[in-house]
């Protein structure tokens, strides 16, 4: 069941975790229901969502790391749902990648119309030139695209920055850049893949 990933929430919303940084008291699939929500002092525009979980946590989730959906009450049948099973299976992205800002690149570059989105993954890679030289053509008019092209330097090294920390994490040597590369490039695949999930 699709539905939008970190909505905005009231108290007596219920939710299901996806995700919760640095934390296992909550883990993924974790319902609970929102007894109030604060705001961040240390994010802008960002919220303390402040929850009473199902299995007794009163741990609060950050809006700036944190990922959740609202439910209804068929709570079983949204936390199996693709987009759950896809968080479940794929931790690293969340634990290691900026998620928020990679998925709303993705959301301008969608906005753009130069490609198929299930073309999409080297985009987050490749940088604000290589993009340019290869898909600017006539696109001066394009508001989209040019702030697509402010962005994409920025998403280069948030995927870089990610990569480092997933590979520090599973000890994976950062000798072989055949290997690096590879790596970068499935990993881009499997966010986008997330992008597409939740589309």
């Amino acid at each position: 069941m699709k539905g939008v990933l970190n909505p905005e929430l009231k108290s007596g919303d219920k939710i299901v975790c996806y995700h919760m940084e640095g934390e296992t008291g909550v883990p993924p699939g974790t319902t609970g229901v929102v007894s109030h929500v604060g705001r961040d002092p240390f994010e802008k525009d960002g919220n303390i969502i402040y929850v009473s979980w199902e299995n007794g946590s009163r741990l609060s989730l950050i809006s700036a790391t944190d990922a959740w959906k609202k439910i209804g009450e068929k709570i079983q049948e949204q936390t199996l749902s693709p987009q759950y099973d896809f968080f479940n299976a794929n931790p690293e992205l969340f634990e290691h990648f900026d998620w928020k800002f990679l998925r709303k690149y993705l959301y301008k570059l969608r906005e753009s119309g130069v490609i198929n989105m299930l073309q999409a993954a080297p985009f987050l890679y490749s940088g604000k030139q290589w993009i340019d030289r290869y898909h600017g053509e006539n696109q001066e008019d394009n508001e989209a695209f040019q702030d697509l092209l402010e962005m994409a330097d920025e998403a280069k090294d948030k995927m870089v920055q990610g990569l480092v920390k997933f590979m520090s994490a599973k000890d994976i040597e950062m000798d072989d850049l055949d290997r690096v590369n590879h790596l970068l490039s499935k990993l881009a695949l499997k966010i986008n893949q997330l992008y597409i999930t939740f589309a």
